[in-house]
């Protein structure tokens, strides 16, 4: 397989004239076997700017789906998911003693009032004695008497009125508050199982370079989210996956050119093959160089009669 510097002194080289002349008769590029069904893993969010890869699986393994291939770490997460978690039970205790406290504050509102309209039928009997069989002034004392107990009774109507929507106000709240509780659980529970990250696909795994340093990412390492890690790849669609350096491209009529496939692994049995597609934007590659790249997409057209492996090394020949 040839290693991405290899990739680099092709592309990096212009274009390769097998003639020798300025026509380009012949073009040389570089590429690799990839399935068009795979699942790329990229490194999730997390409570920092980066995140420990704990596991992953075995570079070259073939994994069914629904297999383990990869584990970031959720330590972060883990300690607020359990902070949250605690929280969340005294929250829970705290709306109890609330809706006892309350709910004692509206039973006490409750008995004030009927003591108060009990007291007003009392006085409303007093103040309702006919002239003549009481004194003026004892006539006058129940009247003013009838009178504070009416306004006794609005006040403890108004007070029940305050109790009951301070109930309401206090056990709302203190439910909202557990709402916004058990979402952060949900969420952090959601974040924690993408942590552990399962194959949509069967087929063999493949570790992904790292974007900084010429090596291949691995279990130990800290990367940032939106990071590519491991990519599964069916074993089957196969095609040739490559990268045109940007000032080469501009040079290039790919949809007029004739492509002939070479795998290095089996170099006497070159295939044609067909531009299925070329990325409409250059991309970064910052493991190759600082230029920009874009992809090409080629499938071949014809069936291959070797055994064949996404990660294979192809020569592309454009003529």
């Amino acid at each position: 397989m040839v290693k991405p510097i290899a990739k680099v002194i092709f592309l990096s080289a212009g274009l390769l004239s097998i003639a020798g002349t300025a026509s380009y008769a012949s073009t040389l590029l570089t590429g690799e076997v990839a399935s068009a069904q795979s699942q790329t893993v990229t490194a999730p969010k997390s409570t920092g700017w980066q995140i420990q890869i704990q596991w992953l699986e075995e570079e070259g393994t073939i994994v069914k789906e629904g297999d383990l291939v990869a584990v970031f770490d959720s330590g972060g997460i883990q300690t607020q998911l359990e902070e949250n978690q605690e929280n969340l039970q005294t929250q829970k205790l705290q709306l109890l003693k609330i809706e006892m406290d309350v709910n004692q504050a509206v039973v006490e509102a409750e008995g004030r009032l009927k003591l108060a309209t009990i007291q007003v039928k009392k006085d409303r009997i007093e103040a309702n004695i006919p002239k003549g069989e009481v004194s003026d002034y004892e006539k006058g004392k129940f009247i003013i008497a009838y009178e504070k107990a009416l306004m006794e009774q609005i006040k403890a109507e108004e007070n029940l009125k305050l109790k009951l929507a301070e109930r309401d106000v206090a056990i709302q709240k203190q439910k909202i508050e557990i709402i916004k509780l058990e979402e952060k659980i949900a969420y952090q529970l959601g974040q924690i199982d993408k942590l552990s990250v399962r194959a949509h696909i069967s087929g063999p795994v493949s570790h992904l370079m790292h974007p900084w340093m010429p090596q291949k990412i691995a279990a130990g390492m800290n990367v940032q989210p939106a990071w590519e890690v491991v990519r599964v790849q069916a074993q089957s669609s196969y095609q040739v996956t490559s990268w045109v350096h940007e000032i080469d491209a501009a040079k290039m009529d790919l949809a007029n050119n004739t492509l002939q496939l070479t795998l290095d692994a089996y170099p006497g049995k070159s295939y044609p093959g067909k531009l299925l597609s070329m990325s409409s934007q250059a991309e970064q590659r910052s493991q190759w160089s600082e230029s920009a790249y874009y992809r090409l997409e080629i499938a071949f057209d014809e069936a291959v009669n070797h055994p064949i492996f996404p990660g294979m090394s192809v020569r592309i020949n454009l003529q």
